[in-house]
């Protein structure tokens, strides 16, 4: 399996996913990445640390060909690409040696690069299987790569695995935090990037804190787009910088569920999107809800019963569903606890794993 990253969502996937896949009597092997986040965390696959990102690319791909050609795999899986600019050219090579899987976890490029986009198609037309999350996912691939290509809607499995071992309160993780122990909180967290609308949460705020003058803003996650300048006038100009605060810093995996626990609401004002790992965290975690009624949102969460839904682009509606999350702890606690049922029961890793070494079977034999 290759992730080549080894921190965020896609790390944290891999992780769960091959730990569930050697559970079902498969034995995979996990070539990553030389700062590997997850590496003080017990597991039962193999860790190859082989990806580092001062190396420049040709040598790159000719470590990764070099150690497939050693390893022998029955099946190469890819979660995450090596060069979104220059895999065109990698991936392909590899079908021609070995049975090739790719995981789309997000179809649609979120800045519309047009190089890189055109890396990424080209990159799914060489695979002999791809995996993707949601219906809406497989549809898009379908659309793109015709009839012919194999994809498999697999879910995405639960982030249960962020729960810490030992019991914290709301106000003990916050102040372990840092943050504030009174009023309310609203947590954005994730990578900052302008399809997920953090400016116009941002936006929002003033109409949210006129009906709860106690509510604060946690913005969190490294800016992978865009300027901390940006977001930081976008704070002082709509006048909340006393309520806002703003991290933009990756978050080790070890606080992650700390954010969670002390927040009231998390919020995922996306214009688009096909999947998110953060959401996915929230709801395995049981932090109430509000989202954009967009892509796999649509498909997995119930409004008013496992999260609230607004429209895109709709900022009155979005402080209107937050204040109604704060307004009404036992309701909250409701469409929380739903969404944490949905995790624990529907996004099985065993299920999955189960799922994808079908594929598995279905690549080797073709």
């Amino acid at each position: 399996m290759i992730e080549t990253g080894g921190w965020g969502g896609i790390a944290h996937y891999a992780w769960n996913l091959c730990n569930a896949l050697r559970k079902c009597g498969a034995e995979p092997s996990l070539l990553t990445n030389v700062r590997y986040e997850l590496d003080e965390l017990p597991r039962a696959f193999r860790v190859e640390r082989c990806f580092d990102g001062r190396v420049r690319y040709p040598r790159a791909a000719s470590r990764l060909l070099a150690r497939l050609a050693a390893l022998a795999p029955d099946v190469v899986h890819v979660q995450s690409l090596v060069s979104t600019r220059f895999d065109g050219w990698l991936w392909p090579l590899v079908r021609r040696r070995h049975p090739l899987v790719i995981t789309a976890h997000n179809v649609r490029s979120h800045e519309n690069v047009r190089w890189e986009e055109w890396t990424w198609w080209r990159v799914l037309r060489a695979a002999d299987g791809i995996v993707v999350h949601t219906r809406e996912s497989a549809a898009l691939a379908a659309r793109r790569l015709g009839p012919a290509a194999r994809i498999a809607v697999i879910h995405h499995g639960d982030y249960a695995f962020f729960l810490p071992g030992e019991t914290v309160d709301r106000e003990s993780a916050r102040r372990r935090l840092g943050l504030a122990t009174r009023g309310r909180l609203a947590l954005a967290f994730g990578a900052i990037r302008p399809y997920k609308g953090v400016l116009g949460l941002i936006g929002s705020l003033p109409a949210v804190r006129a009906r709860h003058r106690d509510v604060g803003l946690v913005i969190v996650g490294p800016l992978l787009v865009g300027s901390e300048a940006e977001y930081r006038r976008a704070i002082e100009g709509a006048g909340v910088a006393d309520a806002v605060t703003f991290r933009p810093t990756y978050v080790p995996h070890a606080e992650v569920a700390l954010y969670f626990t002390a927040a009231d609401v998390a919020v995922y004002n996306y214009r688009e999107v096909t999947d998110s790992g953060s959401l996915r965290i929230a709801c395995s975690l049981g932090t109430p809800v509000v989202a954009t009624a967009v892509g796999a949102f649509r498909e997995f969460l119930t409004d008013g019963v496992s999260a609230r839904l607004v429209p895109p682009g709709d900022a009155a509606a979005l402080a209107t569903a937050i204040g109604d999350v704060l307004a009404d702890s036992a309701a909250a606690a409701r469409m929380a606890a739903a969404a944490h049922e949905l995790a624990a029961v529907s996004w099985s890793w065993s299920d999955a794993a189960k799922a994808t070494l079908e594929l598995y079977r279905a690549v080797a034999r073709g």
